[in-house]
């Protein structure tokens, strides 16, 4: 093995090493926990039921248009 080659995997190893303590000494607070969330959202979890009543249906109206595509007769947005 080259001395470059060993350095070069001794960097490595050492900046995993660093990474690795750097994550198990992360915050875990709420405003810690907050950010994560809005960084990586699973779903919804706030709103009013009215909140909820128009993303189902909207949602449903997507769901829809994937299916029979935009210029389907149930749409409202023709102009009929």
């Amino acid at each position: 093995m080259k001395a470059s080659e060993f350095l070069k995997q001794y960097e490595e190893r050492k900046k995993r090493e660093a990474q690795d303590e750097q994550e198990e000494h992360r915050e875990h607070s709420l405003q810690e926990n907050a950010r994560e969330r809005a960084k990586n959202p699973r779903s919804l979890n706030a709103g009013t039921a009215y909140d909820w009543e128009e993303l189902e249906a909207y949602q449903k109206e997507l769901d829809r248009m994937e299916r029979e595509g935009p210029g389907a007769p149930g749409n409202r947005s023709s102009g009929e």
